[in-house]
C-alpha cells in the first residue's frame, strides 16, 4: 500500500508529471516516476503505469476528434518490432551504453528541429522508424515518447496530444499485459493505482488552460523542451547509477 508518510509527495510529482503531459502531451513519466523510484519503488512500473493508462485514455476521449487515426497503424508497425529489437540490444549492449546513445540522439533531434529542421507530413516513411525508435527506446530506458513527438511536433496541439495519448494508452495496455505475466500485475499493483488516480484527474483538470495557451503557437517550444529535458534526465541518470 500507498505510505500515508509519502503521500503527499507522491501526489505533487503525479499532479506535475499529470499538468505536463495534460497540456504537452507526453511528460507524465518524466516528472512522476524518478519521485516514485525514490520513495516507493514498488509503484514502479506497475501502478504507475496504470496511472498513466487512465491519463491517456482520458486524453484520448478529450482530442478524439484531433487523432492522427490513419498513421497511428504505421507507429504500432514498427513500435511492435522495435521493442523486440530492444530486447535484442540488451543482450548485446549494456543498458547504460544503449541509453547514453539514446538520449544522445535525443538531444541532437532537439537540436537539429531547434536549427530549422521541420517535419510538415506524416506518413508511413517517418512514422515506422519513428515507431521502431519508440519501441527500443521504451524498452531500454522507459522513455519512448520522445521519437514520436518530434516527428509530430509541427501540428496543432489537440492533434499531438491526442495521437500520442492513443499511442501511449496501447503501449501502457501491452506493458501492463506483461507485468501482470511475469507476476508484477497483481491485485496490490492495482489497488496501488488507484491510488494514485486523484492526482491525475486534478492534474487533468489544471492542464486544461495550460492546454490552451500552448495551443496559441508554443506548443512545438514545449514540446522540444520536454524532448530535451527527457534526453538530459536519461543521461544523468545513466551517469549517476554508473
Amino acid at each position: 500500500m500507498v505510505r500515508s508518510l509519502d503521500y503527499f509527495f507522491i501526489f505533487f510529482a503525479l499532479l506535475c508529471g499529470t499538468i505536463i503531459q495534460g497540456a504537452v502531451g507526453f511528460g507524465f513519466a518524466l516528472v512522476a516516476a524518478p519521485i516514485l523510484m525514490l520513495l516507493q519503488p514498488d509503484l514502479v512500473p506497475g501502478p504507475i503505469t496504470f496511472a498513466g493508462l487512465l491519463l491517456s485514455l482520458t486524453m484520448a476521449l478529450r482530442e478524439r476528434k484531433a487523432v492522427d487515426y490513419q498513421n497511428l497503424i504505421w507507429l504500432f508497425l514498427g513500435f511492435l518490432p522495435g521493442l523486440t529489437l530492444g530486447a535484442l540490444f540488451l543482450q548485446t549492449f549494456t543498458q547504460s551504453t544503449l541509453s547514453l546513445l539514446f538520449g544522445f540522439l535525443v538531444l541532437t533531434a532537439v537540436a537539429l528541429s531547434s536549427n530549422g529542421i521541420k517535419i510538415h507530413q506524416q506518413n508511413r516513411l517517418i512514422t515506422i522508424p519513428a515507431g521502431i525508435l519508440s519501441g527500443i527506446m521504451n524498452i531500454t530506458t522507459s522513455m519512448g515518447g520522445p521519437p514520436i513527438a518530434l516527428i509530430y511536433q509541427n501540428v496543432s496541439g489537440p492533434k499531438f496530444r491526442g495521437t500520442l495519448a492513443i499511442f501511449f494508452f496501447t503501449g501502457s495496455l501491452l506493458t501492463i499485459f506483461g507485468l501482470n505475466q511475469i507476476g508484477r500485475m497483481g491485485e496490490l499493483e492495482f489497488i496501488n493505482g488507484l491510488y494514485l488516480t486523484p492526482a491525475v484527474a486534478l492534474g487533468l483538470l489544471l492542464s486544461q488552460p495550460a492546454a490552451d495557451w500552448l495551443d496559441k503557437g508554443k506548443t512545438r517550444y514545449a514540446v522540444l523542451i520536454i524532448a530535451a529535458l527527457s534526453g538530459v534526465s536519461v543521461i544523468v541518470k545513466t551517469i549517476w547509477i554508473t
